[in-house]
Parts: structure tokens; sequence; C-alpha cells
């Protein structure tokens, strides 16, 4: 598949191999990119293809510059729906103009994979700031949000003291108070990713009322994500037994705390703090320029997904950010084919009836 506005061309690019000039190519573009992040990366692509998901990689290349680009990810067994792109696409957003033309390359190199897969639409999330602008005017709101609109940063470029300084009082207090009471932060292993995380991870979610993934999911992730360095698990310990643990993601300029999950025994001991504090640490010696919390709430609200979680992240101080959230295109004849469709459908059941 190939296309070109003026000189620039697109390719639909294969293989999700690590180590070769197209995926450090491709990993670079990514990582230099400010509006993407880890869920453009081949390592997150290998990630949902072994999860069963399909994909496609469009890249754009003016000469022998790889410019800007796309993965999306869809299942085969869902049609009607979506190719998703969180993180995506990756465009050179500051140039309004070629930003334009590298859209109107993917939106029609993917909607000749719609035509073939029965696909609705794209439902796209760059990390970009509100307004939405104007080149992604011809999208829409959609009601369904592949990333957090609004989350809490810690800016790295400070030293660790200063980072400290910035802490709100309960936060530094607490994160040295962890120290005080003994608590240690190890690295965890791919095998301990089930046999250790997972149980803490399951009783954090039945005593706090959170939906998590399958066992399945964290496997693949540990397989993946932990084995090409783009995952890491930090174990934090007292007096011989965990006591909880964190999923932490380095890709690039960023690192992003992903799961996090605490024993009932021993909460007085401050260990998230004692786990963030080491992922904060880990992040500033990859040279991160600055730590994701990932999702956040300023008001703490019971109903927000993150509400629950945001009165400790907010100890840490920061920067709260907020995007424009996903944005969703329609391609006008498969969606008239699937509601033809869906309505086919109802009127036989209603015959049957």
């Amino acid at each position: 598949m190939e296309s070109s506005a003026k000189e620039l061309v697109l390719r639909q690019l294969d293989g999700l191999e690590l180590g070769t000039p197209d995926s450090l190519s491709w990993n670079t573009m990514v990582a230099n990119n400010a509006a993407s992040g880890f869920m453009q990366s081949i390592e997150w692509a290998q990630f949902k293809h072994n999860q069963g998901l399909k994909h496609l990689r469009l890249g754009i290349y003016l000469g022998d510059e790889l410019l800007a680009g796309c993965i999306f990810y869809y299942a085969a067994d869902s049609n009607p729906g979506f190719l998703v792109s969180p993180h995506g696409p990756i465009l050179p957003w500051q140039n309004q103009e070629l930003s334009r033309k590298c859209l109107g390359l993917i939106i029609g190199a993917a909607e000749r994979l719609a035509k073939e897969e029965s696909l609705i639409g794209l439902r796209i999330e760059p990390l970009l700031p509100v307004p939405v602008p104007d080149l992604l005017l011809e999208f829409g709101r959609s009601p369904i949000d592949l990333l957090p609109k609004e989350t809490l940063c810690l800016d790295l470029n400070q030293s660790l003291d200063e980072i400290l300084a910035q802490m709100k009082p309960k936060g530094r207090y607490n994160t040295r108070l962890s120290a005080r009471n003994g608590v240690t932060v190890r690295s965890g292993t791919i095998s301990e990713m089930i046999e250790k995380f997972y149980p803490i991870l399951d009783l954090t979610a039945r005593r706090d009322h959170f939906k998590i993934e399958p066992p399945a999911f964290f496997i693949e992730l540990a397989n993946t994500l932990m084995n090409n360095k783009l995952a890491q698990l930090l174990i934090a310990e007292h007096e011989d037994e965990i006591v909880g643990a964190i999923v932490q993601i380095i890709f690039g300029s960023t690192s992003t705390y992903l799961y996090g999950a605490i024993t009932n025994d021993k909460r007085q001991l401050m260990t998230g703090y004692a786990l963030q504090w080491q992922a904060i640490q880990q992040a500033k010696a990859a040279g991160c320029s600055q730590y994701d919390l990932y999702g956040f709430d300023q008001f703490c609200s019971a109903k927000h997904p993150y509400g629950r979680f945001s009165k400790f992240k907010s100890q840490f101080g920061g920067t709260v950010k907020r995007y424009c959230g996903a944005q969703d295109y329609y391609f006008m004849d498969e969606l008239a084919d699937a509601l033809i469709k869906v309505f086919q459908s109802n009127q036989e059941e209603q015959t049957k009836a």
C-alpha cells in the first residue's frame, strides 16, 4: 500500500521485530513526539499482537526520513468495529499543513483496510491539550476514551531533593516514613508478575472496588513488555514479606505508573510512597524527563474512575495535564452498511418471534 502527496510517501510497514533499523527509527519517531507515547511503540504493538489483536502500521516518509505514522489496533471478531490508535497518530503537529497531508494519507489507507475488514471508523487519541485542534474538526468526540483524559506529571529535570521539596508535606513525610519503617523496594522477575503481583492486585481491586484484567493479560505483559525492558515490576518488602508492588513503563522521556497494589496487612508502613519514590528514582536514572502518575481527578470524586487514587497521587506534587480525549472518524459507507445489517438482523428476529 503506497500513496504520495507531493514529496510524502505512505507505506504499510510489516514486522514487529525489535533491534532492526525499521523498529529503531519507528521508536525514535514515537519517543520524540510529545503527543505520542508507549502505546505506539513496537514493544506495545508486539504485546497487543500476542493478545490476539490485528494491527495496521503506517509510516509516512519524506525522502528517507520517517516523518509520521500510526499503529492502529483492531479485533477481527468484533465487527463492525473501529481501528483504534491510543497515543496516535504520530504527526508533526507543530506544522498544521504538513500534518493535514499526513493525516489525509493515513485516513485513506485506513479506509481501504476498513472496507476489507468491515470496520466503521477510526478512534484516535494523541496526547493533545484542549481545545481540539482544527486539524481534527472532521472527527467527533468519542464516547469512550482510550487513555486517561487528565493526568498528573512530575518534572524529573529537578534534583531528587527538589522533587521531594515540591511534594505536599504529607507526601514528603510519608515517603521518608516508609524508609524509616524499613520498607525496601527491589525489581521483580517475570514469573513474579503472576505469582506475587497478581494476587495482591486482585486483593486490592476487590478491596477498593475496581476492575482488573484477567491473569492472561499480565502473563503476556510480563513475557512481552518486561522481557523487552519496556515494563518493570517493583516489589516492596518488609521483614522478608511482600507488602506491595507496582508496574512501571519506561519509554522515551516518560515513565508511567501503570498498575499498583498494596496488601491489607501493614498498610501503616506507607508502602505506596516507598514504591512511587523508587519508581521516580528509576525513571530519573533512565534519563526520563517526566513521571506520569497516569490518571487523575483534581476533585477526587468517588464517581471518577481515578478519583479514589487521586488524593494519594496528589501528595507527590507535580502538574495536572488535560488532554482533548479520544476522537472518532466514521467511514460513512461502512457505517451505513453496518446499520443496515443491524436493522435486517432485528427484522429477522421480530419475524421469528
